[in-house]
């Protein structure tokens, strides 16, 4: 494998397409063919892996900082696995392992440790990507700073947090499917968020759009990529003509998507549609209903 740099200057020619071969360990004008160096220092690791675990166990570094860990996962812990003590040896391992602990979590930490191991949880049971993750654990970690709250909101926060960083990602995930799929309720995560947004001056609001549900519902439906795309066109006609105003997000799109598979003779039911978007057929109906009025679309079903 070969990379190109413009940062060396060839000393015959005076040419900047270097080529650096990591193999040889040289840089080489790409121009004339002139060696500028050879023997060029490697920085990278010595050793190669050929899986996952090869790479964890040849690591000699830890991971990268986190805030999904209170302290950003810059302490150590302190494990007794793999050592056998005995006697007054085994005594002190233990007191260092207890200290050990008690000095990783302050009593100011402890709710944000309490906090995070929901977070953690949540967005495993969600399946939420790390980046996401990562802005929720942000957002929650502020949050607590600023208030003082019992475990069961502290669990609310969580769920919020999530909520928060997906609108902020434009993950289709909805306050009625979160609460559902985490067990909580719909108002103690209203009212978590609510708290979130008074507390921390660096959150951004973002509401989810019609368009961000489209391609999961079509993906969930196996609809073609075409269905997505006109699917998409008519929300944006729907926002246009203002049909979009006042509705929820996930109601349009699943209209949009229904009306774009009759379209294209890829048909789906209402009750289809309505299952995989955690809603009614009558609200497809309803917003299927205003779309062919506003947008004055003849379908022959």
């Amino acid at each position: 494998m070969i990379f190109e740099h413009s940062s060396i200057k060839c000393p015959v020619c005076g040419s900047t397409t270097i080529v650096f071969d990591p193999d040889r360990g040289e840089h080489i004008c790409a121009s004339c063919g002139t060696v500028i160096s050879d023997r060029v220092i490697d920085y990278g690791k010595e050793w190669r892996t050929f899986s996952s675990e090869d790479a964890f166990s040849k690591a000699r570094t830890g991971r990268s900082l986190t805030n999904a860990i209170h302290d950003r996962g810059l302490t150590t812990s302190f494990s007794l696995k793999g050592f056998k003590f005995k006697g007054e040896m085994r005594k002190k391992v233990r007191n260092m392992a207890r200290l050990q602990r008690k000095i990783r979590i302050s009593k100011k930490d402890k709710l944000k440790v309490i906090g995070l191991k929901y977070l953690n949880d949540y967005a495993t049971k969600l399946g939420i990507p790390n980046h996401v993750r990562e802005e929720a654990a942000r957002i929650l970690q502020s949050a607590l700073e600023k208030v003082n709250v019992k475990e069961k909101t502290a669990r609310a926060m969580a769920a919020a947090s999530i909520l928060m960083a997906c609108r902020t990602y434009g993950l289709p995930y909805t306050l009625r499917s979160i609460s559902r799929s985490l067990g909580i309720s719909i108002r103690n995560i209203w009212h978590a968020e609510k708290r979130i947004v008074e507390n921390v001056k660096r959150v951004v609001i973002k509401t989810n759009e019609p368009k961000d549900f489209i391609p999961v519902i079509v993906k969930k439906l196996g609809l073609s990529s075409k269905v997505q795309y006109l699917a998409a066109l008519l929300t944006y006609l729907a926002r246009k003509r203002e049909i979009a105003s006042g509705r929820g997000p996930i109601g349009l799109a699943a209209a949009t998507v229904y009306m774009a598979s009759i379209l294209l003779d890829e048909k789906k039911t209402q009750q289809e549609v309505a299952s995989v978007c955690d809603i009614t057929d009558v609200t497809i109906r309803n917003r299927y209903g205003d779309l062919v009025e506003k947008l004055d679309i003849e379908v022959l079903l």
